[in-house]
């Protein structure tokens, strides 16, 4: 059985989870990081486990970082905007996790980069 169906079998809420943040982040996220992700803010005593998958995946450099905001399509702009107003943080800075920890595990996150001022 591949990862994936076995992730879902184990925790369906933890996948339901993810799947949101993935909706709610947009395309830039993988859905390996955003169960990552997932994992550490509802089960932090996993981070081992998520520290042994990020080492068996590596992948860039890890940590935050941000993208670009002009590189982006009008409707992405427009949307993250809408959100950002709504919310006031992007939806992987609603998860309150530490940038220290996000590093410390391997994980490489593409979050929001900052809207222009206008």
């Amino acid at each position: 059985m591949n990862p994936h169906t076995t992730r879902w079998l184990l925790a369906p809420l933890r996948q339901l989870r993810t799947h949101r943040l993935m909706v709610q982040h947009g395309p830039a996220l993988p859905y390996e990081t955003a169960w990552a992700l997932i994992t550490l803010r509802r089960a932090p005593d996993e981070a081992g486990f998520v520290r042994a998958w990020a080492s068996e995946n590596p992948g860039k450099e890890p940590g935050v970082h941000y993208d670009r905001w002009h590189e982006l399509s009008q409707a992405e702009q427009h949307r993250r905007r809408q959100w950002l107003h709504r919310h006031g943080h992007s939806p992987v800075q609603l998860l309150r996790l530490d940038a220290d920890l996000i590093k410390a595990v391997g994980l490489h996150v593409l979050d929001w980069g900052p809207p222009p001022s206008s």
